[in-house]
Protein backbone atom coordinates (compact mmCIF):
# COMPACT_ATOMS: atom_id res chain seq x y z
CA UNK A 1 0.00 0.00 0.00
CA UNK A 2 1.32 3.77 -1.05
CA UNK A 3 -0.19 5.43 1.32
CA UNK A 4 1.03 5.64 4.99
CA UNK A 5 -1.28 4.14 7.28
CA UNK A 6 -3.65 6.65 9.07
CA UNK A 7 -3.22 7.39 12.70
CA UNK A 8 -6.54 8.03 15.07
CA UNK A 9 -8.10 4.66 14.29
CA UNK A 10 -11.90 4.61 12.83
CA UNK A 11 -12.23 8.34 14.40
CA UNK A 12 -10.11 9.40 11.82
CA UNK A 13 -10.96 9.54 7.66
CA UNK A 14 -8.83 9.63 4.76
CA UNK A 15 -10.60 10.80 1.93
CA UNK A 16 -8.53 11.02 -1.36
CA UNK A 17 -8.25 13.72 -3.33
CA UNK A 18 -9.84 12.34 -6.36
CA UNK A 19 -12.91 11.74 -4.30
CA UNK A 20 -12.93 15.12 -3.12
CA UNK A 21 -12.34 16.51 -6.66
CA UNK A 22 -14.81 14.00 -8.13
CA UNK A 23 -18.28 15.42 -9.67
CA UNK A 24 -20.88 14.64 -7.43
CA UNK A 25 -24.34 15.16 -5.56
CA UNK A 26 -24.21 13.57 -1.46
CA UNK A 27 -26.87 15.02 0.75
CA UNK A 28 -25.52 15.92 4.36
CA UNK A 29 -26.44 12.12 5.72
CA UNK A 30 -24.78 10.12 2.67
CA UNK A 31 -21.41 12.09 3.29
CA UNK A 32 -21.98 10.86 7.30
CA UNK A 33 -21.68 7.50 5.81
CA UNK A 34 -19.20 7.70 3.80
CA UNK A 35 -17.27 9.55 6.11
CA UNK A 36 -17.72 6.36 8.61
CA UNK A 37 -16.56 3.64 5.71
CA UNK A 38 -13.54 6.19 5.25
CA UNK A 39 -12.95 5.43 8.62
CA UNK A 40 -12.78 1.98 8.60
CA UNK A 41 -11.09 1.20 4.99
CA UNK A 42 -7.51 0.39 5.42
CA UNK A 43 -7.80 0.75 9.14
CA UNK A 44 -6.72 -2.52 11.35
CA UNK A 45 -6.07 -5.78 9.49
CA UNK A 46 -7.87 -4.63 6.92
CA UNK A 47 -6.32 -6.72 3.09
CA UNK A 48 -5.61 -4.85 0.50
CA UNK A 49 -7.71 -6.88 -1.52
CA UNK A 50 -10.90 -6.52 0.45
CA UNK A 51 -13.57 -4.56 -0.58
CA UNK A 52 -16.20 -5.41 1.52
CA UNK A 53 -16.91 -3.12 4.90
CA UNK A 54 -19.83 -3.44 7.80
CA UNK A 55 -21.21 -0.52 8.95
CA UNK A 56 -22.97 -1.48 12.16
CA UNK A 57 -25.59 -0.05 15.02
CA UNK A 58 -22.53 1.41 17.27
CA UNK A 59 -20.86 3.83 14.37
CA UNK A 60 -23.96 5.56 14.10
CA UNK A 61 -24.69 4.98 18.10
CA UNK A 62 -21.24 6.47 18.99
CA UNK A 63 -21.21 9.54 16.99
CA UNK A 64 -24.57 10.62 17.18
CA UNK A 65 -25.26 9.44 20.71
CA UNK A 66 -28.25 7.70 20.23
CA UNK A 67 -29.59 5.43 22.78
CA UNK A 68 -32.14 3.11 20.70
CA UNK A 69 -30.78 0.52 18.43
CA UNK A 70 -33.93 -0.68 16.41
CA UNK A 71 -34.32 3.23 15.58
CA UNK A 72 -30.43 3.98 14.82
CA UNK A 73 -30.58 1.11 12.47
CA UNK A 74 -33.77 2.55 10.78
CA UNK A 75 -32.10 6.00 10.58
CA UNK A 76 -29.03 4.08 9.56
CA UNK A 77 -30.69 2.33 6.67
CA UNK A 78 -32.45 5.19 5.32
CA UNK A 79 -29.33 7.09 4.51
CA UNK A 80 -27.66 4.29 3.33
CA UNK A 81 -30.73 3.50 0.65
CA UNK A 82 -30.10 6.58 -0.82
CA UNK A 83 -26.80 5.58 -1.86
CA UNK A 84 -28.35 3.04 -4.20
CA UNK A 85 -28.05 3.39 -8.17
CA UNK A 86 -26.01 6.79 -7.17
CA UNK A 87 -22.33 7.19 -7.98
CA UNK A 88 -19.57 9.89 -8.91
CA UNK A 89 -17.48 10.83 -12.07
CA UNK A 90 -14.16 10.95 -12.51
CA UNK A 91 -12.00 12.78 -15.69
CA UNK A 92 -9.63 10.36 -16.37
CA UNK A 93 -8.30 13.22 -19.32
CA UNK A 94 -9.72 16.49 -21.44
CA UNK A 95 -12.34 13.40 -23.68
CA UNK A 96 -12.57 10.40 -21.05
CA UNK A 97 -15.10 10.39 -18.23
CA UNK A 98 -15.32 7.53 -16.20
CA UNK A 99 -17.89 6.88 -13.74
CA UNK A 100 -18.06 4.87 -10.49
CA UNK A 101 -20.84 3.36 -8.01
CA UNK A 102 -20.36 4.34 -4.84
CA UNK A 103 -21.16 0.54 -4.17
CA UNK A 104 -20.81 -2.19 -6.51
CA UNK A 105 -23.50 -4.04 -3.03
CA UNK A 106 -25.47 -3.13 -0.50
CA UNK A 107 -26.89 -5.80 2.19
CA UNK A 108 -29.38 -5.20 5.09
CA UNK A 109 -29.11 -7.23 7.68
CA UNK A 110 -31.75 -6.63 10.78
CA UNK A 111 -31.59 -8.30 13.80
CA UNK A 112 -35.32 -9.12 14.88
CA UNK A 113 -34.97 -8.92 18.64
CA UNK A 114 -30.93 -8.27 18.47
CA UNK A 115 -30.93 -4.66 17.23
CA UNK A 116 -27.39 -4.36 18.51
CA UNK A 117 -25.88 -7.12 15.91
CA UNK A 118 -27.87 -5.22 12.59
CA UNK A 119 -25.72 -3.96 10.40
CA UNK A 120 -25.43 -3.01 6.75
CA UNK A 121 -23.00 -4.42 4.59
CA UNK A 122 -21.43 -2.75 1.80
CA UNK A 123 -19.25 -3.66 -1.32
CA UNK A 124 -17.02 -1.36 -2.68
CA UNK A 125 -15.63 -1.54 -6.66
CA UNK A 126 -12.25 -2.86 -6.77
CA UNK A 127 -11.13 0.00 -8.21
CA UNK A 128 -12.57 2.42 -5.83
CA UNK A 129 -10.89 0.55 -2.90
CA UNK A 130 -7.49 0.81 -4.66
CA UNK A 131 -8.18 4.82 -5.36
CA UNK A 132 -8.91 4.99 -1.07
CA UNK A 133 -5.58 2.86 -0.48
CA UNK A 134 -2.89 3.88 -2.81
CA UNK A 135 -3.67 7.67 -3.15
CA UNK A 136 -0.82 9.64 -1.93
CA UNK A 137 -2.83 12.73 -1.70
CA UNK A 138 -6.02 14.10 -0.32
CA UNK A 139 -7.68 14.76 3.75
CA UNK A 140 -7.06 12.96 7.02
CA UNK A 141 -9.52 14.51 9.27
CA UNK A 142 -11.99 13.93 12.05
CA UNK A 143 -14.78 12.54 11.07
CA UNK A 144 -16.58 14.07 14.15
CA UNK A 145 -15.87 17.59 12.35
CA UNK A 146 -18.10 17.28 8.78
CA UNK A 147 -19.97 15.36 11.60
CA UNK A 148 -21.17 19.00 12.57
CA UNK A 149 -22.19 20.50 9.46
CA UNK A 150 -25.34 20.55 8.17
CA UNK A 151 -25.12 22.07 5.55
CA UNK A 152 -24.10 19.68 2.29
CA UNK A 153 -21.69 22.76 0.60
CA UNK A 154 -20.02 22.87 4.16
CA UNK A 155 -19.15 19.31 4.11
CA UNK A 156 -18.07 19.39 0.42
CA UNK A 157 -15.92 22.76 1.15
CA UNK A 158 -14.48 21.56 4.26
CA UNK A 159 -13.33 18.27 2.91
CA UNK A 160 -11.82 20.62 -0.11
CA UNK A 161 -10.25 23.01 2.35
CA UNK A 162 -8.64 20.19 4.78
CA UNK A 163 -6.78 18.92 1.43
CA UNK A 164 -5.30 21.89 0.57
CA UNK A 165 -4.40 23.09 4.29
CA UNK A 166 -0.73 22.03 3.96
CA UNK A 167 -0.30 22.97 0.39
CA UNK A 168 1.47 26.59 -0.30
CA UNK A 169 0.75 27.67 3.53
CA UNK A 170 -3.31 26.98 2.91
CA UNK A 171 -3.01 29.41 0.08
CA UNK A 172 -5.00 28.28 -3.48
CA UNK A 173 -7.16 29.14 -6.24
CA UNK A 174 -9.98 27.48 -7.65
CA UNK A 175 -12.11 28.27 -11.01
CA UNK A 176 -15.94 29.61 -9.99
CA UNK A 177 -16.71 27.28 -12.81
CA UNK A 178 -14.84 24.02 -11.35
CA UNK A 179 -15.81 24.65 -8.29
CA UNK A 180 -19.68 24.41 -9.47
CA UNK A 181 -19.01 21.49 -10.98
CA UNK A 182 -17.47 19.73 -8.80
CA UNK A 183 -19.92 20.68 -6.13
CA UNK A 184 -22.94 19.57 -8.55
CA UNK A 185 -24.64 22.92 -8.51
CA UNK A 186 -27.84 22.77 -10.99
CA UNK A 187 -26.51 24.75 -13.74
CA UNK A 188 -29.89 27.21 -13.58
CA UNK A 189 -28.60 28.76 -10.55
CA UNK A 190 -27.13 32.52 -10.74
CA UNK A 191 -23.93 32.86 -9.59
CA UNK A 192 -24.95 35.36 -6.66
CA UNK A 193 -27.04 32.45 -5.18
CA UNK A 194 -23.85 29.95 -5.82
CA UNK A 195 -21.64 32.43 -3.64
CA UNK A 196 -23.77 32.17 -1.02
CA UNK A 197 -24.77 28.74 -0.90
CA UNK A 198 -21.68 27.38 -1.74
CA UNK A 199 -19.24 30.26 0.05
CA UNK A 200 -21.29 32.34 2.30
CA UNK A 201 -22.98 29.83 4.36
CA UNK A 202 -19.99 27.54 4.77
CA UNK A 203 -18.04 30.62 5.78
CA UNK A 204 -20.25 30.72 8.69
CA UNK A 205 -20.74 27.19 9.94
CA UNK A 206 -17.13 25.88 9.19
CA UNK A 207 -15.27 28.87 10.85
CA UNK A 208 -15.96 27.75 14.72
CA UNK A 209 -17.25 24.77 14.54
CA UNK A 210 -14.01 22.47 13.10
CA UNK A 211 -9.93 22.10 12.96
CA UNK A 212 -9.55 24.91 10.66
CA UNK A 213 -10.69 28.63 9.59
CA UNK A 214 -10.65 30.11 5.89
CA UNK A 215 -10.78 33.50 4.01
CA UNK A 216 -11.51 33.64 0.60
CA UNK A 217 -11.57 36.53 -2.21
CA UNK A 218 -13.52 36.44 -5.13
CA UNK A 219 -11.37 37.14 -8.65
CA UNK A 220 -13.16 38.60 -11.69
CA UNK A 221 -12.51 38.07 -14.95
CA UNK A 222 -13.41 39.82 -18.11
CA UNK A 223 -16.00 38.68 -20.56
CA UNK A 224 -15.92 38.86 -24.30
CA UNK A 225 -18.50 41.32 -23.82
CA UNK A 226 -16.58 43.37 -21.49
CA UNK A 227 -18.58 42.81 -18.34
CA UNK A 228 -17.24 41.37 -15.55
CA UNK A 229 -17.83 37.82 -14.08
CA UNK A 230 -16.86 35.68 -11.22
CA UNK A 231 -13.54 33.70 -12.81
CA UNK A 232 -12.04 32.16 -9.46
CA UNK A 233 -12.47 31.97 -5.87
CA UNK A 234 -8.45 32.28 -3.84
CA UNK A 235 -8.93 30.53 -0.51
CA UNK A 236 -6.53 30.96 2.52
CA UNK A 237 -6.85 28.26 5.21
CA UNK A 238 -5.29 28.18 8.70
CA UNK A 239 -5.17 25.15 11.04
CA UNK A 240 -7.40 25.99 14.21
CA UNK A 241 -6.83 24.13 17.58
CA UNK A 242 -9.97 22.96 18.99
CA UNK A 243 -10.72 20.97 22.61
CA UNK A 244 -14.07 20.12 21.52
CA UNK A 245 -16.50 20.52 18.72
CA UNK A 246 -19.98 22.62 18.69
CA UNK A 247 -22.45 19.69 18.25
CA UNK A 248 -25.86 20.20 16.46
CA UNK A 249 -27.72 17.59 19.03
CA UNK A 250 -29.92 15.06 17.26
CA UNK A 251 -31.95 12.10 18.31
CA UNK A 252 -34.25 9.73 16.50
CA UNK A 253 -37.72 9.29 16.26
CA UNK A 254 -39.61 6.04 15.72
CA UNK A 255 -39.89 6.44 12.37
CA UNK A 256 -35.99 6.75 12.09
CA UNK A 257 -36.49 10.42 11.12
CA UNK A 258 -34.07 12.92 12.96
CA UNK A 259 -35.36 15.63 15.64
CA UNK A 260 -33.18 18.34 16.49
CA UNK A 261 -32.72 20.25 19.86
CA UNK A 262 -34.41 23.69 19.89
CA UNK A 263 -32.05 26.90 21.12
CA UNK A 264 -33.21 26.46 24.95
CA UNK A 265 -33.26 22.72 24.96
CA UNK A 266 -29.18 23.23 23.18
CA UNK A 267 -28.46 25.54 25.70
CA UNK A 268 -28.96 23.33 28.33
CA UNK A 269 -26.97 20.37 26.72
CA UNK A 270 -24.62 22.61 25.90
CA UNK A 271 -23.94 23.54 30.20
CA UNK A 272 -24.72 20.42 31.47
CA UNK A 273 -23.55 17.69 28.85
CA UNK A 274 -27.02 16.00 29.20
CA UNK A 275 -29.09 14.35 26.33
CA UNK A 276 -31.89 15.63 24.33
CA UNK A 277 -34.48 14.08 26.48
CA UNK A 278 -32.73 15.14 30.12
CA UNK A 279 -32.95 18.40 28.88
CA UNK A 280 -36.24 19.03 27.95
CA UNK A 281 -36.92 17.06 31.48
CA UNK A 282 -35.20 20.08 32.71
CA UNK A 283 -37.16 22.39 30.82
CA UNK A 284 -40.06 21.07 31.58
CA UNK A 285 -39.64 20.98 35.87
CA UNK A 286 -38.51 24.67 35.29
CA UNK A 287 -41.26 26.05 33.72
CA UNK A 288 -43.59 23.95 35.98
CA UNK A 289 -41.81 25.50 39.08
CA UNK A 290 -42.09 28.95 37.21
CA UNK A 291 -37.76 29.33 37.13
CA UNK A 292 -36.92 32.24 35.25
CA UNK A 293 -34.37 31.67 32.47
CA UNK A 294 -31.99 33.36 34.32
CA UNK A 295 -32.19 31.33 37.08
CA UNK A 296 -32.08 28.41 35.10
CA UNK A 297 -28.92 28.99 33.64
CA UNK A 298 -27.31 29.87 37.52
CA UNK A 299 -29.01 26.33 38.89
CA UNK A 300 -26.84 24.42 35.55
CA UNK A 301 -23.74 26.43 36.07
CA UNK A 302 -24.05 25.95 39.95
CA UNK A 303 -24.33 22.32 39.15
CA UNK A 304 -21.49 21.61 37.14
CA UNK A 305 -19.46 23.85 39.62
CA UNK A 306 -20.75 21.64 42.30
CA UNK A 307 -19.10 18.92 39.92
CA UNK A 308 -21.86 16.30 41.53
CA UNK A 309 -22.24 12.54 40.19
CA UNK A 310 -25.96 13.05 39.35
CA UNK A 311 -26.04 16.53 37.88
CA UNK A 312 -29.23 16.15 35.41
CA UNK A 313 -30.38 14.88 39.02
CA UNK A 314 -29.48 17.46 41.56
CA UNK A 315 -30.64 20.32 38.69
CA UNK A 316 -34.02 18.91 38.67
CA UNK A 317 -33.53 19.34 42.65
CA UNK A 318 -33.07 22.41 42.61
CA UNK A 319 -34.83 23.79 40.35
CA UNK A 320 -37.84 22.06 42.41
CA UNK A 321 -37.02 22.64 45.65
CA UNK A 322 -35.06 26.02 45.46
CA UNK A 323 -31.47 27.38 45.77
CA UNK A 324 -29.31 27.75 48.83
CA UNK A 325 -28.35 30.59 49.57
CA UNK A 326 -24.68 29.64 49.03
CA UNK A 327 -25.41 29.72 45.59
CA UNK A 328 -27.48 33.01 45.73
CA UNK A 329 -23.51 34.75 47.62
CA UNK A 330 -21.89 33.22 44.64
CA UNK A 331 -23.90 34.63 42.18
CA UNK A 332 -24.11 38.40 44.07
CA UNK A 333 -20.84 37.86 44.20
CA UNK A 334 -20.43 37.53 40.22
CA UNK A 335 -22.26 40.18 39.55
CA UNK A 336 -22.17 42.65 41.96
CA UNK A 337 -24.27 45.41 39.68
CA UNK A 338 -27.52 42.96 39.68
CA UNK A 339 -26.96 41.30 43.33
CA UNK A 340 -30.10 43.41 44.15
CA UNK A 341 -32.14 42.28 41.47
CA UNK A 342 -31.20 38.34 42.01
CA UNK A 343 -31.73 38.86 45.98
CA UNK A 344 -34.83 39.95 45.07
CA UNK A 345 -35.88 37.02 42.51
CA UNK A 346 -34.73 34.98 44.80
CA UNK A 347 -37.38 35.76 47.50
CA UNK A 348 -40.10 35.93 44.79
CA UNK A 349 -38.96 32.14 43.89
CA UNK A 350 -38.33 31.44 47.36
CA UNK A 351 -35.29 30.20 46.65
CA UNK A 352 -34.73 29.40 50.47
CA UNK A 353 -33.72 26.26 51.06
CA UNK A 354 -30.64 26.39 53.60
CA UNK A 355 -30.17 22.72 53.85
CA UNK A 356 -30.14 21.35 50.11
CA UNK A 357 -26.22 20.69 49.81
CA UNK A 358 -27.18 18.59 53.12
CA UNK A 359 -29.98 16.92 51.53
CA UNK A 360 -28.27 15.79 48.38
CA UNK A 361 -25.45 14.16 50.11
CA UNK A 362 -28.29 12.21 51.65
CA UNK A 363 -30.48 11.52 48.29
CA UNK A 364 -30.63 8.55 46.22
CA UNK A 365 -30.79 10.30 43.22
CA UNK A 366 -32.04 7.58 40.53
CA UNK A 367 -35.04 7.34 42.94
CA UNK A 368 -35.58 10.62 43.34
CA UNK A 369 -35.21 12.06 39.46
CA UNK A 370 -37.76 8.89 38.65
CA UNK A 371 -40.18 11.10 40.84
CA UNK A 372 -39.58 14.20 39.62
CA UNK A 373 -39.60 13.03 36.14
CA UNK A 374 -43.29 11.33 37.12
CA UNK A 375 -45.19 14.59 38.34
Amino acid sequence: MARKKKMGGTEVAFRPQTIIEARYDLDRRQNDILDILLGIVGEGDDAEDNTRYEINIADVKHLYDLKDESNAYMYLQKAVKKFEGAGFKLKEDENTDIYYPWFSKIKYQKKRGDEGRSKIVVDLHPEVKEMIISAKQGAYYRIEYPLNLTKKYSKRLYYLLKNKENFNGGVFVVSFSELRKMLKVPDSYANANVKKEILDKPYEEINGNTDISFEYELIQEKLPSGQKSLGAVRFKVKKVRRNHTIVEYETIEQNGDVIIASEEEQEIIDILGCSLKESRDILRTANANERTHEQLIHILEYTVDKDVENRVGYALTLLKNGFTEAATRRIAASNEKKAETKTRSVSKSSWNNNDLDIAYSQMDFDDLEKQLLSN
